[in-house]
């Protein structure tokens, strides 16, 4: 009787085993819909990095301008996304995500929107990384106070927006209801300021020809401030050209430390003091830092690079985590002239203005 219990026994634990056995195989072969965002490389822009021919290079060149002595490191910060339509991520797969807090789980299609192929969201980052580079050179330039001219361009009209049968690809635009458009910030307060269903007249030039035409700006759906419902393409003049050469990296947000490396390069000495800086923030061409995606993500990413201070935007203090990586220095930042000046308070053994920034504006 003892056996017959004992053999039983024996049996259902085998057959527990089996089963879970069976759980653990099933969830490492069935796809979910889920992918992880986790910290990615951390790039030194003052350094060298490996280009096409297999050579290393310069992360930046700047052609036919005075160049001074860096110091330090200043980190691009990026993010890596595992998991996509094509290459879905099993369900076993995402447990280590889960007792990692530099590391997200989100749905596939928060990344990839219905319709996107994983190529167009490439080819689109590598679009944002071209303009934010454009950008951070401008808004550099400006700082350092050189004239910087732009000028605005239709790169696209959008199918079913105000724009259609007003504007076509390659119009400049030059004014805004009558008044000169510097740039893309003083385009974006004319809309603003039309409002939605209100009036917009541009003046533009096409095939050489200088006209006005008038549409209506719309709220699209779900948005808050009304489009014109074109893509807008800026052109700046540069006194000098600058090269970045990152071409496996895209997006919009390497724009903030873009920009502090084209300044540390043209300005006398070391900015940075030999300081590591860590820095993530989209920016434009008069110097504001924008808001980006993967926070968290880019926060540990900066601890574990050893930063001495990390800089985020300051359209990102709603994004701050409760669980942040210990001792890390955070200084959130509105503009380029604020970043460079707290990277100046680190170098110089001062505490920049930290995470208290974000609760005073909250």
């Amino acid at each position: 009787m003892n056996n017959d219990r004992i053999e039983r026994r024996r049996l259902r634990i085998m057959l527990a085993i089996g089963l879970a056995a069976c759980a653990v195989l099933l969830a490492a072969l069935i796809p979910s819909p889920f992918a992880i965002e986790r910290p990615g490389p951390v790039v030194n822009v003052l350094g060298e990095v490996q280009v096409d021919d297999g050579e290393t290079g310069p992360v930046i060149t700047i052609d036919d301008a005075e160049l001074f002595k860096t110091g330090g490191e200043l980190n691009l910060l990026t993010v890596s996304i595992l998991g996509d339509p094509e290459h879905p991520k099993s369900w076993l797969s995402l447990l280590p995500a889960l007792l990692d807090p530099a590391q997200r789980i989100a749905p596939v299609s928060e990344f990839y929107p219905e319709g996107l192929t994983v190529e167009q969201r490439t080819s689109q980052n590598a679009a944002y990384m071209d303009s934010s580079q454009m950008q951070a050179a401008a808004a550099a330039f400006r700082w350092l106070g050189e004239p910087v001219p732009v000028e605005l361009s239709v790169a696209a009209v959008m199918e079913g927006g105000p724009a259609v049968g007003v504007l076509q690809d390659g119009d400049v635009l030059r004014t805004a209801n009558g008044e000169p458009v510097g740039d893309f910030t003083a385009l974006r307060k004319h809309v603003i300021a039309a409002g939605a269903g209100g009036t917009l007249v541009l003046g533009i030039e096409r095939d050489g020809s200088e006209q006005q035409v008038t549409l209506m700006p719309q709220l699209p759906q779900g948005g808050e401030e009304p489009l014109i419902g074109a893509t807008i393409a800026s052109q700046y003049e540069l006194p000098s050209e600058v090269d970045i050469s990152l071409s496996r990296i895209g997006g919009p947000s390497a724009g903030l430390v873009f920009a502090l490396a084209i300044v540390d390069k043209l300005t006398p000495g070391e900015m940075l003091g030999g300081q590591t800086v860590s820095a993530t923030g989209t920016i434009d061409g008069a110097g504001n830092v924008g808001a980006i995606g993967g926070l968290t993500q880019k926060m540990w990413a900066a601890d574990r690079a050893e930063s001495d201070l990390f800089l985020m935007p300051m359209a990102n203090c709603g994004d701050l985590p409760d669980k942040r990586p210990e001792g890390l220095r955070i200084a959130p930042v509105a503009t380029l002239d604020e970043a460079i000046a707290a990277v100046e308070t680190v170098a110089d053994g001062k505490e920049p203005a930290g995470v208290e920034r974000c609760e005073l504006t909250g």
